[in-house]
């Protein structure tokens, strides 16, 4: 459109040029000027004339951008635009030896805490058997048919023997006794295993369920000290003996006194104590008692029959079904020597413990009354 208007003005002043020629001054004598006609009118409602063909664009004011005068890489976009610098790669080889890579330090972890240090860990030694004793049940051949289902039947109670050493074993069947023969004072009594006579072979016709026949030891005999000792005790008169001490295995009460037994009566037992010296008795009959008090000492007392020196233990209570019987006391008394001495004993095999004397045969009307 500028253009047109542009076109449009020179037309005009060359028109205007030629026609100087013409121009006249009033009274030069020219021809009189001619009036341009008028346009005619349009009618109403016709459209006007179009619009002049004018291009306005060279009337814009043009926007001014920025020049960026950094040089282009090589290989850059040829957009005007500068691309964004690449991250410099330390192993890349082509990197220049002058460019300076910063190096990310490795961050050290913190230490975990450690525990503090403890005691040394000490493996213990294993304890040595203080004792050894043969299973329940084992009696010694030719003595009987012991009863090997045996139980703790008093878990808590004390050794009836003070603090002297002890070996239980028969009285009537080892070295000294009725039927074997010898000295009851033979350091082998002393140096045996433990061995169980509940149910050995009697005369009187004692039972329990607890034994597989009728005519049946119903206790535990304990030989007691050294062999040293039993000389010493044998050398004494009866009324003089003191040596060792028996004890109150449990709280109870001292119900009855007879020739030569003790009877101690605690919540749920009845202990029978018998052999003691009666002469040197430290209870009497009613009399209350606690865990360890004394009751005695160890003798040979019988009501006149003969008998080695040690001490007969019983223990009664009233079980399911039976009533008031005599339980074995091998493996409480066990029990109650290993918390005395303060260290285990050593149960053996049966086959480990041979009898040290041949197998006993019962003579003909042979009495063992104990």
């Amino acid at each position: 459109m500028r253009h047109t208007l542009a076109a449009a003005a020179a037309a005009l002043l060359l028109t205007s040029l030629a026609a100087c020629d013409f121009v006249r001054f009033p009274g030069d004598g020219g021809p009189p000027p001619t009036t341009p006609e008028a346009p005619e009118p349009l009618p109403p409602g016709a459209p006007g004339p179009p619009p002049p063909d004018v291009d306005d664009s060279e009337f814009e004011t043009p926007v001014e951008q920025p020049v960026d005068e950094t040089p282009a890489e090589p290989g850059a976009p040829d957009d005007g635009t500068t691309p964004a610098p690449d991250p410099v790669d330390a192993t890349d080889p082509t990197t220049p030896p002058d460019v300076e890579v910063p190096v990310e330090e490795p961050v050290p972890a913190e230490p975990e805490p450690q525990p503090e240090p403890g005691p040394p860990v000490v493996t213990p030694e294993p304890v040595a058997p203080v004792f050894s004793y043969y299973q329940p049940g084992a009696l010694l051949p030719g003595s009987g048919g012991g009863f090997p289902e045996q139980i703790v039947h008093v878990p808590n109670m004390l050794f009836p023997i003070k603090s002297a050493p002890a070996v239980l074993q028969s009285q009537v069947f080892a070295f000294g006794g009725g039927v074997a023969g010898g000295d009851q004072c033979d350091a082998r009594n002393y140096s045996a295993p433990w061995r169980d006579n509940f149910c050995e072979t009697r005369s009187a016709n004692r039972t329990t369920p607890f034994c597989p026949t009728a005519k049946i030891h119903q206790g535990q005999d304990i030989r007691v000290g050294t062999a040293a000792d039993c000389s010493a005790l044998r050398r004494q008169s009866a009324a003089e003996r003191g040596l060792h001490e028996v004890i109150a295995v449990e709280d109870g009460i001292i119900t009855s006194i007879g020739t030569y037994t003790v009877k101690l009566r605690s919540e749920g037992s009845i202990y029978n104590y018998m052999h003691l010296n009666m002469k040197r008795l430290a209870v009497t009959a009613g009399q209350n008692v606690k865990a360890g008090d004394l009751i005695g000492y160890v003798s040979n007392d019988f009501g006149g029959t003969p008998t080695t020196i040690h001490l007969h233990f019983e223990i009664v209570q009233n079980t399911a079904g039976h009533g008031w019987v005599h339980v074995a006391p091998y493996l409480s008394l066990v029990a109650a020597y290993e918390r005395r001495q303060n260290g285990p004993g050593e149960q053996l095999e049966p086959e480990i413990g041979v009898a040290s004397v041949e197998p006993f045969i019962i003579p003909e009307g042979y009495e063992i009354i104990e």
